[in-house]
């Protein structure tokens, strides 16, 4: 249905499609009126780009003939939006104010571009050169910076982003607008992205199933590509880095053109790391691992109509270190003094992942359309005894739908509708020795209404949602040779809930209020549900519970901002209930089978649980040292149940400190910047039964970039992560459990060099 759709839309597009727009006009300076040179424009969700000349005038060609977004934006002024219909307005004259604090970002939440302090929800975006520029090995590493945002590691191989305290099935991961599912319930089961070809992180902290669907109870992830190149160039670019600590390479090519009218982008890279090494010198068996990826995008427009095609291949063997089958084992037993990087076991992982997404636009005088259809599949073998038969083999194929209004009423007030759904099938393949979770399928749809208005200083915004899941499983053949480690029971259940979301924020001259009010829910996952034996990789037993009832969450944030030319002040705090909140308890029984004994854990859920706390934060930039910038902020998230006891597995409150100076000249070879970072990690000491405190620690992280060149640019990366080599245990590593707790790497020094080259088209 959504393709035929499609079919009619795109026909109706072509048949009453009109010339491009072009606009004229130029950027002034507010106060004085004088021109800004080499200002920058673009259209929110076009990819199309220009600058002013020397005058600070421009020219704006092939523009839709319909309402759109323009970003004006240049060094030392802040961003501006402004909404314009080329059609109707061909000569413009913008200004902008001083700034010289670039604190914020423009975010793309559900393909709305607002300021990120315009945003009504609590949002965090960071470029990816942002991300990355103290040396982040993977994305894991790099979304620590993010206030209210740690991740549960175990090796650079294998990360899963918490947000807030949440975790796993409750944080919903997007990447370009495609929801992506590789089987979240095991905590050694990573982000299947990749830090290829990526433009930046777009993080929604909070319940968001009003946009995103079900199970955004925690939050989003939105992981956003780069974008295409100008019309009329041509890019090439490759790199190399390499680690000292895993003696790990990451060597990476892409090429990116714009004719005008079709653009494409190709990026790929391989990955390959030995084992991590301890800061005592030792070294973590297994935690090797290679990678490879493969990013395509394909982009066409045609005046109104806009067409892209996106797609990620990524083939990756994962060492999952700490995997053992003795009761108690010591750091020795699970270290080595050499490091390795051929597949090992116990116990290592091959996975497979290929998303496709394919994006239809349109755009009206008042409005437009988006209309999305994506597929995922995620290919998970995992190996133990031996490699010739998989420990468990599993395939998650899933295909996802979204088609999308925005209207227009008045300039200050839209409507903005739609209904999105998936269909999942997870399979069992053969060979395998084990069953962790059974066939089954399920089914999502849901609709929306958003409603935004916009007076003066004030912006109010207002939806609900309605969902529905309906989930099935297969029992597993009772007389199959495979170890089954599932309820025998199938399961035939259906979820529907509604859902809303109500907030406003002000924008003064120097102060911004936001509050938001959200709910969201979450269906129990087939693990939760029909887990009845041993789990892989957590050496525990584990029940499920079939009558489990969906998660239900109402979440209050607001935020307090002050923002002035050299500085920059934000307290958001946050209180979350969660009604009907699953959890793992553990008990004092002790299972045994033919491989040893094992403690039992069962799924259960209390009628509510509370998580709070908040973030604050400043940046300072002094007048007198122009291109010196501090920033500091503090996160804290408490989890606890209506009685006060502890939630496990809280993150640790942490202060993330940047200093960063950036360097001005225009030599032939020149310093860009210098960053000194600091991460404070407090200790954890409030615990939920049977959980182990973790101490405090400190890491120091040290980069500079240098660049050579203009047209053909060398530019070089270096420095140290965990500079002074400290011993650290994480709270929410699940290597702390192993012996008396495993640490994280030791030192490690980085360097990376990358080529690129921009041309001009030799046919526009």
């Amino acid at each position: 249905m959504p393709t035929k759709i499609s079919i009619i839309l795109l026909f109706l597009a072509f048949t009453n499609f009109v010339s491009g727009q072009n606009l004229t006009g130029k950027i002034v300076d507010s106060v004085t009126q004088e021109p800004i040179p080499f200002s920058r424009l673009s259209v929110i969700g076009f990819d199309l780009h220009t600058a002013t000349d020397m005058d600070g005038r421009f020219v704006f060609k092939g523009l839709p003939s319909a309402s759109i977004q323009l970003k004006i934006s240049a060094r030392d002024y802040e961003t501006r939006l402004i909404r314009i219909n080329p059609s109707k307005q061909k000569e413009l004259t913008i200004a902008l104010e001083k700034g010289h604090t670039v604190f914020e970002e423009v975010t793309v939440t559900a393909s709305e571009g607002r300021l990120q302090r315009e945003q009504i929800t609590a949002v965090e975006y960071r470029s990816s050169k942002e991300l990355f520029a103290t040396g982040a090995t993977t994305l894991g590493d790099a979304i620590v910076n993010l206030p209210g945002v740690q991740q549960s590691t175990i090796g650079a191989g294998i990360s899963r982003p918490v947000i807030r305290g949440l975790s796993g099935a409750r944080v919903v991961t997007y990447w370009n607008g495609l929801r992506i599912e590789n089987q979240q319930w095991g905590q050694d089961h990573g982000m299947a992205t990749s830090r290829l070809g990526l433009g930046g992180v777009e993080v929604v902290k909070g319940p968001a199933s009003l946009l995103y669907g079900a199970d955004a109870l925690g939050g989003v992830i939105h992981y956003r590509d780069k974008s295409f190149v100008a019309p009329g160039t041509r890019r090439f670019y490759a790199s190399t880095r390499f680690e000292s600590n895993s003696m790990g390479t990451i060597n990476e090519a892409g090429f990116q053109t714009n004719n005008g009218k079709w653009k494409f982008n190709i990026f790929a890279n391989f990955i390959n790391h030995k084992d991590f090494q301890l800061p005592a010198g030792n070294y973590m068996e297994n935690s090797r691992f290679w990678a490879t990826n493969l990013k395509l995008s394909v982009g066409y427009r045609k005046d109104n109509y806009i067409f892209k095609l996106s797609y990620h291949g990524s083939y990756s063997r994962l060492g999952i270190p700490g995997h053992t089958h003795d009761k108690n084992p010591t750091e020795e037993e699970l270290t080595s003094t050499l490091p390795g990087r051929r597949a090992a076991i116990p116990a290592a992982q091959f996975l497979a992942n290929n998303f496709l997404t394919m994006d239809h636009k349109l755009l009206f005088d008042r409005s437009d359309l988006l209309i999305q259809i994506g597929n995922t599949t995620n290919s998970l073998r995992e190996f133990d005894h031996n490699f010739e038969t998989p420990f468990t083999n599993l395939v998650l194929n899933n295909t996802t739908y979204n088609m999308r209004y925005n209207y227009y009423i008045t300039e200050n007030f839209n409507i903005k509708t739609g209904f999105q759904g998936m269909a999942k099938m997870n399979r069992n393949l053969e060979p395998t020795e084990s069953f962790l979770i059974p066939d089954a399928q399920s089914f999502d749809n849901g609709v929306y209404a958003v409603l935004n208005y916009d007076l003066k200083k004030w912006r109010f915004q207002a939806g609900g949602r309605y969902d529905m899941r309906q989930l099935t499983s297969i029992a597993p053949d009772q007389d199959s040779a495979v170890i089954s480690n599932i309820s025998k029971t199938p399961i035939d259940q259906r979820y529907e809930t509604v859902n809303y979301s109500a907030g406003f924020t002000r924008n003064g001259d120097y102060t911004t209020w936001r509050f938001n009010a959200s709910s969201g829910f979450r269906a129990p996952n087939l693990a939760e549900l029909t887990a009845s034996g041993v789990h892989h990789g957590s050496f525990r037993y584990e029940q499920g519970d079939q009558n489990l009832v969906p998660e239900q969450a109402l979440q209050f944030d607001m935020a307090f901002e002050l923002h002035f030319d050299h500085f920059e002040f934000i307290v958001n705090p946050y209180f979350n209930m969660v009604d009907n909140f699953i959890y793992l308890k553990s008990t004092d029984s002790v299972v045994s089978n033919q491989v040893g004994e094992f403690k039992y854990f069962e799924f259960d859920q209390v009628d509510q649980a509370y998580l709070y706390g908040g973030e604050i934060g400043f940046h300072y930039h002094p007048h007198q040292l122009h291109r010196l910038h501090l920033e500091s902020s503090y996160s804290l998230t408490i989890g606890e149940r209506t009685n006060g006891a502890p939630i496990n597995l809280m993150p640790q409150p942490n202060i993330n400190s940047r200093i960063r100076f950036d360097i001005e000249n225009d030599h032939k070879l020149s310093v860009d910047h210098i960053i000194l970072e600091h991460q404070h990690f407090m200790k954890q000491d409030r615990v939920g039964a049977f959980e182990a405190t973790t101490g405090a620690y400190n890491l120091i992280n040290l980069s500079a970039q240098l660049h050579y060149g203009k047209k053909e640019r060398w530019t070089f990366n270096i420095g140290a992560r965990n500079l002074l080599n400290e011993r650290y245990i994480a709270h929410l590593s699940p290597l702390k459990n192993l012996g008396e707790g495993i640490p994280q790497p030791g030192i490690n020094v980085f360097l990376k060099v990358s080529y690129s080259l921009k041309m001009k088209n030799n046919k526009k």
